[in-house]
């Protein structure tokens, strides 16, 4: 491991990365810094086109198996788009969680699966979304905040079939939800949380 910090972006779609740390990144990675990237879900219903826009201007939707094959294919793009996108910030070091995106939610084997990781690559300081983002009930990226904290939780212990040792992260810093200062929908009325930390 190098001398520098360890910085790991953890995002619920593939885009958010990018959209919310990108600056960071390429900041973290100019200083040499390791930075290294995680996708909790494959983004197909989300942040594709052909799947998230194209489809709401069809006649109908493909069958099952159809529909199945063309979002693995999607997926594969949305990966690819990824890695080229790292490589374009200097980051060369990323995992897929791929998780499905209809409906993410914190269950057992995902969060083991990023506890490990975390234990794994031992980073100093995860960037992710804001756990309370939209509520905290129903948004996926306050659910992958949620699962980025109960995995550092986890991280910090033992897991059996896990050889890595317990690992704890120093720091998290959490991505604003836009305009974080304004409410956007009724459950951001309580309000209570701006930006604090804005990267140029």
């Amino acid at each position: 491991m190098s001398d520098g910090l360890r910085i790991l972006s953890i995002g619920a779609h593939p885009a958010d990365i990018f959209d919310q740390s990108g600056g960071a990144m390429a900041h973290h990675t100019a200083r040499g810094d390791w930075v290294g990237c995680v996708v909790l879900t494959h983004g197909a219903r989300v942040h594709d086109k052909v799947i998230s826009d194209d489809m709401f201007h069809a006649e109908e939707v493909p069958d099952g198996d159809t529909l199945k094959r063309m979002m693995a294919e999607r997926s594969d793009v949305k990966a690819e788009e990824v890695k080229s996108a790292c490589r374009a910030l200097g980051v060369e070091d990323v995992w897929f969680m791929g998780a499905d995106d209809a409906v993410l939610l914190p269950d057992r084997p995902i969060v083991r699966q990023l506890a490990s990781l975390l234990r794994e690559l031992k980073p100093d300081i995860i960037l992710t979304h804001f756990p309370d983002e939209g509520g905290g009930t129903w948004n996926p990226h306050a659910v992958a905040g949620h699962i980025v904290m109960l995995a550092m939780g986890l991280a910090g212990s033992v897991d059996p079939g896990d050889r890595h040792p317990p690992h704890q992260v120093a720091q998290v810093f959490y991505w604003g939800c836009g305009a974080a200062s304004l409410p956007r929908n009724v459950w951001d009325a309580r309000g209570g949380y701006y930006n604090d930390v804005f990267i140029d």
